[in-house]
């Protein structure tokens, strides 16, 4: 299936960044949650919860204590023994170690100047990732660029996005979602940010 599919349903990813945030995730109406906190033996139980209520779980690598960022053997424990449905990280060989062992891989890129944005297009471009995460997500300017340029990949803007005017802003921009940690947008349906 296609991550689109799975993520362009509901506008809003839980942001999870601690284990407390969990039960108000999985209690909300998003159907996919990015864990961008925890360590190695909550995020497996954070994952198993995720699952069971049938919604989708995203593993921020860079973010979970316990795991290396760089080593492909993170990936193979996420996709073994964690059991999350994809990967986000800003390292490309990464994604692409994603995609053999059958998890999406979600390139997590932060664009802070004209060449940070060059960069990451060329970065995505090349290595074909299941979607991108963008930070901030509060700037369209941004948003726009990588959803004209890249149409057939998704994006999830992250960052920043606080309000439902800036949630709206992201997704007229070409957001196809947004991970956002304000358990107050959790609940937010397309129509609610119009």
């Amino acid at each position: 299936m296609s991550l689109l599919y799975k993520i362009g349903s509901n506008p809003i990813i839980a942001a999870v960044r601690k284990p407390a945030d969990i039960e108000a995730a999985l209690d909300s109406t998003v159907e996919n949650l990015f864990f961008m906190g925890c360590n190695v033996k909550e995020i497996i139980q954070a994952v198993r919860l995720t699952k069971e209520c049938k919604k989708g779980a995203f593993v921020h690598l860079d973010l979970i204590r316990g795991l290396s960022s760089t080593d492909k053997e993170s990936v193979d424990f996420i996709s073994d023994y964690v059991g999350a449905d994809g990967i986000v990280t800003p390292k490309g060989h990464l994604i692409k170690e994603a995609k053999k062992a059958g998890l999406y891989g979600i390139l997590h890129l932060f664009v802070i100047d004209s060449s940070a944005l060059q960069n990451g297009l060329k970065v995505a471009e090349n290595i074909q990732p299941d979607a991108i995460e963008l930070m901030p997500g509060t700037i369209c300017k941004i948003i726009r660029t990588f959803a004209e340029s890249l149409e057939d990949i998704p994006i999830v803007a992250s960052g920043l996005i606080q309000t439902k005017a800036e949630a709206g802003e992201s997704l007229h921009a070409g957001a196809t979602a947004l991970s956002v940690s304000a358990p107050a947008l959790w609940n937010c349906s397309f129509d609610d940010l119009q």
